[in-house]
């Protein structure tokens, strides 16, 4: 759960970060920011998986492709340790002997 509260509290700076740097480029005005403010106010307290994480910041980005670049960053993230938890599940497998059930495993997963 620590590695959700990082990630959640790193979202958070680069939000702030996006808004800043987006305010000062002219990409974002300030009567977006009460909106904005309210959106992930709403919806960050209630985040308790990375699932929901990477969901929160798909539907912000969708709203303000301001924020592209670090949903697209959290869905990178999510999708690595979704490998790496099947890379996990296969050597697990093959230290048990069950070498036909680690293959498709692995072969489901590249598809």
């Amino acid at each position: 759960m620590d590695d959700l509260k990082n990630q959640i509290k790193q979202a958070e700076k680069d939000i702030v970060e996006s808004v800043v740097i987006s305010l000062e480029n002219g990409n974002l005005k300030e009567d977006d920011l009460p909106e904005i403010g309210k959106f992930v106010l709403d919806r960050v307290d209630l985040l308790k998986s990375h699932q929901d994480l990477a969901d929160f910041l798909a539907e912000l980005s969708s709203k303000w492709p301001i924020f592209l670049n670090i949903a697209k960053i959290e869905k990178g993230e999510l999708k690595e340790k979704a490998e790496e938890k099947t890379a996990n599940e296969v050597l697990n497998l093959l230290q048990h002997g069950k070498i036909d059930d680690a293959l498709s495993l692995a072969k489901s997963e590249t598809k």
